[in-house]
Formats: structure tokens, C-alpha cells, sequence
């Protein structure tokens, strides 16, 4: 139990740090009760990733849960913005980028792109998280 609530505090406060880069086109829900929901349910999602992968008897590894959270939270964040109320995705102008000669003109970021993007920092910071804390 003690192993389940922490990892349920450490993927919530990712999640939360992950939003915050994406703070323009994923708006979160102004309700407290579904804002708590919202987040339990993206980090309930991540938790179950490393079971589904061992019922399909797969090895859980970083990898696998790498890519297996991914498509989890690619899914579970779409049908959020289909069915939580509040929780809204919105595209935005994306204004540019010049460091150097590395420029990236501005360009519109779409809701899917926001969310495959949102779900491939979150796993893999839940991902690097798992494995560093499986290594002690």
C-alpha cells in the first residue's frame, strides 16, 4: 500500500509539472473535485501501464512502459477532453524559435499534436522516474 501511494504522489506531481508546459492549450479543470479527478485518473493510467504489460505477457522494462504509457495517455487524454468537464484543449500559435542557427519558424500547434506531445514527456519522466527507483 505504502509502494502504490507513493508512486501515486510522484506521478500526480509529474503530471502537474508537465502541464505546466502546456499551459496554453491544455486547460485544466477550474473545479476542484474535477481537477483531482482529472489527475487521478492520467495517474491511475500510468500506474496500470506496467500490469496490462504483464497480462500481455510482455516484460516491463523502460522501454515497454515507455511506449505502452504513451499510447495510454494518448488515449485516456483524448476521451478526457471528449467527456470531463473543463477540460479543454485548445490550439495556439506557436511564435518562434532563433538560438543560434537553430531557427524554428512560428507555426499552429493543434490539439493532437499538444496531446501526443503532452503524453511523450510524461511517460518519459514516469519512465526515467520508474527505473531510477527500481534501482536502489
Amino acid at each position: 500500500m505504502k509502494e502504490v501511494l507513493r508512486s501515486l504522489f510522484v506521478y500526480t506531481l509529474i503530471l502537474f509539472f508537465v502541464f505546466n508546459f502546456f499551459s496554453k492549450s491544455l486547460i485544466l479543470p477550474e473545479s476542484s473535485s474535477y481537477l483531482i479527478l482529472t489527475v487521478l485518473i492520467l495517474s491511475f493510467t500510468v500506474m496500470i501501464s506496467c500490469p496490462l504489460l504483464e497480462f500481455l505477457t510482455i516484460k516491463c522494462n523502460f522501454l515497454t512502459f515507455f511506449l505502452m504509457t504513451t499510447l495510454l495517455l494518448v488515449g485516456i487524454v483524448h476521451l478526457l477532453k471528449l467527456f470531463m468537464v473543463g477540460f479543454y484543449i485548445e490550439s495556439y500559435m506557436f511564435e518562434g524559435l532563433n538560438i543560434g542557427e537553430l531557427q524554428i519558424s512560428e507555426f499552429e500547434v493543434t490539439p493532437i499534436i499538444s496531446i501526443v506531445f503532452f503524453s511523450v514527456l510524461s511517460s518519459l519522466l514516469c519512465s526515467i522516474y520508474r527505473v531510477l527507483d527500481s534501482s536502489k
